[in-house]
């Protein structure tokens, strides 16, 4: 196998650039359709970077002067674009959130209507951030009239608006991934499946296909192919499912977080009355993380700024690290082709990084088959020093080393919640657990159960969500397996004549020595569904019906009491049940959130080392970070190196993660790996690590 680059005038050429070390790499061949493409991105790009595109005359005043005194001049640049098709390329560290904040507030002040602009975030928080520190940045609290969330929500509002123009009823279910992997075994299980040698995929695996094959508008058996190929006699099967799932939920009034995407998409797409309101009400769009959008949420964006033409999108295509979501990291390389005369606008300083580690970052950059140009650059100088790289012969000497430096940083007075460990997959992290335990050194891992995904949590909101919608057939289907006696096929018919007929269905079952226990659950949902009590008084008679059960069902049901009166004070800050089941489902609290404290805040996190997956620690930063297992076959994965697209993007989840250091990086791997339970020697480093000159780090 090759390596293939393309070069400056988009010509694809063969090339082994590194030293003969590299030669022992294998790099995956590019077939005619890969050429193609990353020569016309190659292209895209280069027109961008070429255009001279002055911005328009600004007469500046006392406002902008104000702006230049506490923005760099690329930020400036970015502020004061207000108009036209606007791509910000934003270097990690270059101060992206406060480009952002500033740029929201100068619109304001500049007299733009709050309620004519729509800021689009990943995450609910990150809007809630921005819009507060507009509000401080200005001295009033205008920016809570600008629409700003995430792509989901607001597709969840325009849906519940108009959604009627497509057939969607207002009143319709949001699935979270649970309820979709519960509602796809349902249908699995109706069907006449072929019984063969092999197993089938589990229900959370066929999940993810078929949300796979929607997200980049491929065929299940194309992506079965491409990342699933151990289940390839299966493709019709799931094909099937996928079918009879898409079949169930509109049946039900039930979306899924995909369909929220993809049916807003149909809604401004065919209705042309509803796309012109939307237009008509929003004329300036921001796009945060531009890099992460999918394909639905790209052409969302462009249709709703395609009458003002007013969008400016800001990202960073070196951080693109989640295309296992849907992420499509061809939306920012091509906004320069669907908007021809856009402005490219690039953040630079780094206001994070010490001028080495920065040094070594940016050679990262470089590796990159295709993006656009960057040189982050730096004044700051904590630390005299390179990166360090180091090899251990094992993984537990590596974890022993990892505990030693982290103590010895401790003892030199750098804070815990300074430190971060970080990895390509959780289970690298062991030995360094390990070691950090027998030193009595405590720490934070990042990741586990959410809240919302604990059995009991999703108990109570299950009989909740039927209260909503009474024909939400996979709530159902799990508050009747919880009655005793009903086993999962019983449970099944149930919900789907009960969805249908309402409570007289159980009366099919009065003979039963479970229909007791079925009048009392209908009891309770009956009093429940008063319109009249409030959410919390709702939850509270779930809760009082379902403790009991709880009771039966979990040995430590002691300990799980306690996170409901953390439901309750959520929900305390709701009037109508259905916004708070929705708020629920698409921005879920996580593990963060403790039994003890409703919300989450970094104090939690307060004198503990973090340890963390590359992926979670994305947006994160940290005084010393230490990059372990790298190895080849573990960071990249060895699933990663036969396709380039995968390769390059275990490459930028290489950059993200070293680009979270502040002061100190240390990049670490052992030469004897334990591989499906069996030690396995390489004598491979990771190729992201041998791909650049060891003048830009040290050696231990």
């Amino acid at each position: 196998m090759a390596r293939y680059i393309v070069s400056d005038d988009g010509e694809i050429e063969e090339d082994l650039p590194f030293t003969s070390d590299t030669a022992e790499y294998e790099f995956p061949e590019l077939d005619s359709a890969e050429r193609a493409r990353y020569k016309e991105l190659k292209t895209v790009i280069k027109s961008i970077e070429e255009r001279t595109s002055d911005a328009p005359a600004l007469k500046k005043g006392e406002i902008e002067k104000v702006y230049e005194n506490e923005l760099n001049s690329a930020q400036c640049s970015a502020v004061f674009a207000l108009t036209g098709p606007v791509l910000v390329i934003a270097g990690a560290g270059s101060g992206k959130t406060r480009t952002i904040v500033y740029r929201t507030a100068y619109m304001l002040q500049k007299g733009i209507k709050p309620e004519s602009i729509l800021l689009l975030t990943f995450t609910r928080r990150a809007a809630g951030e921005m819009t507060q520190r507009v509000n401080q940045l200005i001295g009033s609290e205008l920016a809570d009239r600008i629409t700003a969330g995430t792509f989901h929500s607001f597709a969840n509002i325009q849906l519940r608006k108009y959604g009627r123009f497509i057939g969607i009823m207002p009143n319709f279910t949001i699935c979270d991934q649970v309820d979709s992997a519960d509602m796809i075994d349902l249908i699995k299980n109706t069907l006449d499946i072929k019984k063969t040698g092999k197993a089938m995929p589990k229900k959370g695996t066929i999940a993810e296909i078929i949300s796979r094959s929607r997200n980049h508008a491929k065929p299940i058996a194309e992506v079965i192919d491409g990342y699933y190929s151990k289940y390839s006699e299966f493709s019709d099967v799931i094909a099937k499912i996928a079918e009879g799932y898409e079949k169930y939920k509109a049946e039900r009034n039930m979306l899924d977080y995909d369909d929220l995407l993809e049916k807003f998409l149909e809604l401004l797409e065919k209705s042309p009355e509803a796309l012109e309101r939307i237009q008509n009400r929003y004329e300036y769009i921001m796009v945060d993380e531009y890099q992460d959008t999918n394909i639905f949420q790209g052409k969302i964006a462009d249709l709703i700024a395609a009458k003002s033409r007013n969008i400016m999108v800001v990202g960073d295509d070196s951080q693109s690290i989640y295309a296992f979501r849907g992420a499509n990291f061809e939306n920012i390389l091509r906004f320069p082709q669907k908007w021809e005369d856009a402005r490219l606008i690039k953040l630079f300083r780094n206001y994070r990084s010490e001028r080495t580690l920065l040094s070594y970052t940016n050679e990262i950059i470089k590796n990159f088959y295709v993006s656009y140009e960057k040189a982050l650059v730096s004044n700051i100088e904590r630390v005299k020093g390179r990166p360090l790289v180091k090899r251990f012969l094992s993984a537990e000497d590596e974890g022993e080393f990892v505990a030693s430096e982290i103590e010895k940083l401790l003892e030199s007075g750098i804070k815990p919640e300074e430190i971060a460990v970080l990895y390509r997959s959780s289970f690298h992290a062991n030995f360094v657990q390990a070691s950090l335990l027998r030193r009595g050194i405590d720490f934070a891992v990042y990741g586990g159960i959410k809240f919302v995904e604990r059995r009991h949590i999703k108990d109570v909101l299950s009989y909740a969500k039927v209260i909503q919608n009474s024909k939400d057939s996979v709530s159902l289907n799990r508050i009747f397996k919880l009655v005793p006696g009903i086993g999962a096929a019983t449970a099944a018919r149930l919900a789907e004549s009960f969805a249908e007929k309402g409570p007289v269905a159980i009366e099919a079952h009065a003979k039963k020595k479970y229909y007791g226990e079925l009048r009392r659950l209908c009891e309770m949902l009956e009093v429940a569904s008063n319109d009249e009590i409030k959410i919390t008084k709702v939850l509270e008679i779930i809760i009082e019906f379902y403790k009991p059960v709880l009771e039966e069902l979990e040995d430590d049901s002691d300990e799980r009491l306690k996170d409901f009166p953390v439901l309750i004070q959520l929900a305390s800050n709701y009037r109508v049940l259905e916004n708070f089941l929705t708020d629920f489902a698409l921005d879920p609290p996580d593990s963060k959130l403790s039994s003890s404290k409703v919300t989450y805040d970094a104090s939690e996190n307060r004198d503990k080392v973090v340890l963390s997956t590359i992926h979670s620690a994305k947006g994160l930063e940290w005084d010393t970070v230490f990059v372990i297992s790298l190895n080849e076959g573990s960071f990249p994965s060895e699933k990663a190196v036969t396709k380039i697209d995968d390769l390059e993007e275990e490459r930028r989840l290489f950059y993200v993660a070293c680009s979270r250091a502040k002061s100190r990086l240390f990049l670490t791997y052992p030469q004897i790996k334990l591989m499906y339970g069996k030690l396995s020697s390489t004598a491979l480093p990771s190729r992201f690590l041998a791909e650049i000159s060891d003048s830009y780090y040290e050696i231990s």
